[in-house]
C-alpha cells in the first residue's frame, strides 16, 4: 500500500478471525519495530511476545480483554532498563542513578516501535490493536511474565486477520493538536468545537463521559497513577 493509505487504514481492531499469521509475517512486523528509532541507541524498550495459550488466556481474563486471547499474535511491551544496566555492568560500569528521565524515553522508545508494527501489520493485511489495559494489572503482568527490575509492563499490542473493519475515530482538529512557534491558549469557542467535532467516538456522543472515566478526577488514571509511582519505586525506576 501506499504509505498514507496505510496510516489511515489502521484501525483499532477487537474483533479477530482464528486465524494465525504465518511466522515470516510476523518477522516481517517484528523487523519494523527493531527498525524504529531509539534514543541515543540505547534501546529502552522489549516486547514479550506471549504465544503460551495459558498465560495469554490469563492475561486476557485478568485485564477484560477478551481480543488479546483472540487475536493471532500479542506482544507486551516493556520499558526496559535491565538490559542497558546489564550491558553496563558487563564493561564494568553501572547504570544512573537517576532513573526517571530514562524511564520516559523508554516508554517514547516502545512506542515507536510498537506504532511501526501496527502499521506493518496494516501493510501486510492484517489488523491491530494497542491494549493499555495492560495499565490495569501491572503487578500481575510481571509476576506472569518473569519481568525482572528495571523492566515495566507499558501497553500491549494485539494483531491478528481482522474479523470487524470499524470506521475511522474522530480526531480533535488539526489546530487543537498543532501549535506555531508558541504554545496558544484554547478560545472557549474552540473547546466547544472540540467536543463536538468528538461527539461520534460513541453511540451515545457524549465525550465528556469518556474523559471524565478515564482522565477526570477518580478516573481510571487516578488508580493507575498510584499504581506507576508504587511500581517504579519497586522496580528501582525512582
Amino acid at each position: 500500500m501506499d504509505f498514507f493509505e496505510v496510516v489511515q487504514r489502521r484501525r483499532s481492531i477487537r474483533r479477530f478471525k482464528r486465524v494465525k499469521i504465518p511466522e515470516e509475517d510476523v518477522v516481517k512486523i517484528m523487523e519494523a519495530g527493531r527498525a524504529a528509532p531509539t534514543d541515543a541507541t540505547l534501546h529502552l524498550w522489549s516486547a514479550i511476545r506471549v504465544v503460551d495459550e495459558t498465560k495469554r488466556a490469563e492475561i486476557a481474563r485478568l485485564i477484560e480483554q477478551p481480543h488479546v486471547e483472540e487475536g493471532a499474535e500479542f506482544f507486551v511491551f516493556l520499558a526496559d532498563l535491565y538490559r542497558l544496566g546489564e550491558l553496563l555492568r558487563y564493561r564494568g560500569n553501572d547504570i544512573v542513578e537517576h532513573r526517571l528521565a530514562l524511564f520516559v524515553f523508554a516508554a517514547i522508545d516502545a512506542a515507536l516501535a510498537a506504532e511501526n508494527m501496527a502499521l506493518a501489520a496494516t501493510a501486510l493485511g492484517y489488523g491491530s490493536c494497542f491494549i493499555g489495559a495492560v495499565q490495569n494489572a501491572p503487578r500481575e503482568l510481571i509476576k506472569i511474565l518473569n519481568l525482572p527490575k528495571l523492566t515495566y509492563p507499558l501497553f500491549g499490542l494485539v494483531i491478528g486477520v481482522p474479523d470487524e473493519y470499524p470506521p475511522p475515530r474522530p480526531r480533535l482538529p488539526l489546530d487543537m493538536l498543532f501549535h506555531l512557534n508558541e504554545y496558544r491558549r484554547y478560545t472557549e469557542a474552540e473547546l466547544k468545537n472540540a467536543f463536538t467535532e468528538m461527539s461520534r467516538v460513541s453511540k451515545s456522543g457524549n465525550w465528556l463521559r469518556l474523559l471524565i472515566k478515564y482522565a477526570g478526577r477518580g478516573g481510571y488514571f487516578d488508580s493507575r497513577g498510584t499504581t506507576l509511582e508504587t511500581l517504579l519505586k519497586e522496580l528501582d525506576f525512582i
